[in-house]
């Protein structure tokens, strides 16, 4: 019995979890996750701009990194409307060539840079 009682040994030994607490855990454990969003400086955000503009003014594709509450996501696409706060970036699949958009807020983009091919076929300095 006295070994039940030293450090925490009668929680431990008990076996059985309300679902609430359960719940509660898998909560805390999500939300000691999510990550807050990093703040850009002005020269990066111009940085970002300027890709974009790139993209849709030449049809060529970018690769952004994207901000999301618990990870990042990076995408591929090309950028082919834009309206205040936000683009609408054309996603071809590499494997299938099936084609995809999604609508972008502009200050979820973390980095962008031109994609390999457009820096290959010399139409900017790397």
């Amino acid at each position: 019995m006295s070994k039940k009682l030293e450090l925490n040994g009668l929680w431990e030994s008990s076996r059985m979890m309300l679902p609430q607490h359960k719940e509660a855990a898998l909560r805390s454990r999500k939300e000691n996750q999510r990550m807050s969003r990093p703040i850009r400086d002005e020269q990066e955000i111009q940085n970002i701009s300027a890709v974009l503009s790139l993209s849709q003014m030449y049809k060529r594709p970018v690769a952004l990194t994207l901000y999301e509450e618990f990870k990042t996501r990076s995408v591929t696409g090309i950028v082919a409307r834009s309206k205040h706060g936000e683009f609408r970036l054309d996603i071809v699949e590499n494997f299938s060539g099936a084609g995809d958009w999604e609508w972008i807020a502009y200050r979820d983009v973390l980095k962008a840079e031109f994609c390999k091919e457009w820096v290959d076929d010399g139409m900017i300095d790397p």
